[in-house]
């Protein structure tokens, strides 16, 4: 089994977890993280001994969205710089997101904690999502001008409550999240990667191919309302919102990742 730098991956009982474990990051996506992620998710797709996916966060987080100083040191969209870094990067972010929606097998996001930014895109990819009561979810990305990663969020939550979130960067705790049916349920945060367990069982034990084609089945109704193509036009969106956004406003955000860490600029995201 390949060995990997920024997630734990095993396989237990038809089960393979996979845990982003950047801890003390709070879990925060980087480049080599996207790869590890795709890799074990591809690699879970072709071991026949898989038959369910979980995707879980260690250290008491899921993840705190992208690893902002990784993204504040890319060369900056403004001026002359060209803007093909960030799509690079936000086209990868994608990359994994489509890879969650079309695993020919189920994914079950276990969610403790932050799930920011792109973190929150990889939740509502998933098939299912059970929280913890410490969970919060949110795309606090218009804070500092940008746009969300890949703008899952419209087809979970519906319109109305999509646009007050992303128009404002709020989140949103466990039981709300429940309620905007983000997640299938919450937990006792000790009882959450239990309960994700408890979940993938049932399914471990339906026959793989009818568990595929219901998956895919269900996901295509949804691509056939062009869920595809608007994510690609996200991509230019999110580019365009990194020319249209103040220089200053971009540098901010960095400052205060880069001075005060992670955990200082999420503090402003708000529970709704």
């Amino acid at each position: 089994m390949k060995d990997y730098n920024t997630i734990l991956y095993k396989i237990e009982d038809h089960i393979a977890t996979i845990t982003l474990n950047r801890p003390n990051k709070l879990n925060a996506v980087t480049e080599q993280m996207t790869e590890d992620i795709w890799d074990a998710l591809d690699q879970s797709e072709k071991d026949s001994n898989v038959k369910v996916v979980i995707l879980a966060g260690a250290g008491g987080n899921f993840s705190a969205g992208a690893d902002l100083k990784e993204s504040m040191d890319l060369p900056s969209p403004i001026g002359d710089e060209p803007s093909e870094v960030y799509r690079a990067q936000l086209e990868t972010f994608l990359r994994v997101g489509l890879k969650l929606w079309d695993l020919k097998k189920p994914v079950i996001a276990a969610v403790d904690g932050h799930a920011y930014g792109v973190a929150a895109d990889w939740v509502f990819s998933a098939d299912m999502a059970i929280a913890s009561d410490t969970a919060m979810i949110g795309e606090p990305e218009i804070r500092f001008g940008a746009a969300p990663a890949t703008l899952m969020m419209p087809w979970i939550v519906g319109l109305r409550k999509a646009k007050e979130l992303l128009f404002t960067g709020d989140s949103v705790d466990a039981e709300e999240g429940y309620r905007l049916g983000i997640f299938n349920r919450v937990v006792p945060q000790e009882e959450l990667l239990a309960e994700a367990i408890k979940l993938a069982e049932k399914m471990v034990n339906i026959p793989p191919s009818a568990l595929k084609i219901t998956k895919m089945t269900i996901n295509k109704t949804y691509e056939m309302m062009n869920l595809k193509q608007s994510l690609d036009y996200n991509i230019e969106t999110a580019i365009s919102m990194f020319f249209l956004s103040q220089e200053q406003e971009i540098a901010e955000a960095g400052r205060i990742v880069r001075e005060k860490g992670v955990g200082a600029f999420l503090k402003g995201t708000q529970k709704v």
